[in-house]
């Protein structure tokens, strides 16, 4: 089942919607700045004798566990239809999906606003503003962590990661709708063997995101990823979102890109730059049918924005990371 382009007036929103979450953007930005793990887990870390080695540490045992939020979705989904789930394990499960951005729109810059703070990126700083009295926010990692609660003390399966770990810089990568390999005939123990494995890798996945949005001199990112819902099953968009400090205005100093994979465009990355006034955004397909579909609408967006708009087939080129940047360097 194909699903209608995206609209180009869904990404001008993007552009009103950097602003609007700036303000919760540079909170998060500074509670990293003065935590020591700004991203940790429940689970016991090794020691380390600063912040940075900390912070390499827990890159570095996230990255071996991670792996795409996709096949969690489609599991969890399905799950949703067996009849012997427990209503702990049925609540966790519905909080969870209810996060997913519908990709049909209609898209504003609230709706974006919204997706972006419950991406699971904040959820540390909103704790620490809130007080630990207070119940987590409604946002991917915290439903995440509620749902590995639920699931209970198993032993996670292993399954074999399908996205390269988060790295600032580097090539984005939107992960495509899966489907579910939960067998429909399992019982309540092995639903929740196979989906806490699952839940361990979106959590780590979600850690990578929070580490690689760490403060890095004067320019500010942020990476995160959103669900959004097609026809098809839940798909990924990963996103980062960079402010230039080092600009002569750093607030209209911004730079968004994106990837996502959906039918029927394909894999598509977009790359979209304001400084003042104006605004460029560069547009690549993979699959040429997604090129010639975006083309057709290329003539809404540059106006949308206003912006000057490019195509190109392909796939943008961008540095690999650097070696090493995911080894444990605390053996």
């Amino acid at each position: 089942m194909n699903v209608t382009p995206i609209s180009p007036t869904a990404m001008a929103v993007r552009v009103e919607a950097i602003q609007a979450v700036e303000g919760e953007l540079m909170a998060v930005a500074d509670a990293a700045a003065t935590a020591e793990t700004p991203a940790a887990e429940t689970r016991p870390q090794p020691p380390a004798s600063t912040p940075g080695k900390a912070v390499d540490v827990a890159r570095a045992q996230a990255a071996g566990r991670q792996a795409s939020l996709a096949p969690l979705f489609a599991d969890l989904a399905q799950a949703m239809t067996a009849p012997v789930l427990s209503a702990p394990v049925r609540a966790a499960i519905a909080k969870v999906l209810a996060l997913q951005t519908p990709l049909a729109g209609p898209w504003t810059a609230e709706t974006l606003k919204q997706a972006v703070a419950q991406s699971g990126l904040f959820l540390e700083a909103h704790l620490a503003a809130a007080g630990r009295r207070d119940p987590p926010p409604a946002d991917l990692k915290a439903a995440l962590l509620t749902l590995q609660q639920a699931l209970g003390p198993v032993r996670p399966t292993a399954h074999a990661s399908t996205a390269a770990p988060p790295a600032r810089d580097a090539m984005l990568e939107g992960q495509p709708a899966q489907a579910a390999t939960l067998p429909t005939t399992a019982d309540a123990s092995a639903i929740a063997q196979h989906l806490r494995g699952e839940a361990d890798q979106a959590i780590a996945r979600q850690t990578l995101h929070q580490l690689a949005s760490l403060p890095d001199g004067p320019v500010t990112a942020w990476m995160f990823e959103l669900p959004l819902a097609t026809p098809q099953g839940t798909a990924l968009a990963q996103f980062e979102v960079e402010r230039d400090g080092a600009a002569a205005d750093p607030a209209e100093a911004w730079s968004a890109r994106f990837s996502l994979d959906v039918e029927p465009l394909g894999p598509v990355h977009v790359q979209l730059s304001l400084n003042g006034a104006g605004a460029a955004v560069t547009v690549w397909a993979e699959r040429e049918e997604g090129l010639v579909r975006l083309r057709l609408e290329g003539g809404e967006l540059a106006q949308a924005l206003p912006a000057k708009v490019t195509f190109r087939p392909g796939a943008p080129s961008r540095p690999a990371p650097s070696p090493g940047a995911f080894v444990d360097q605390a053996s």
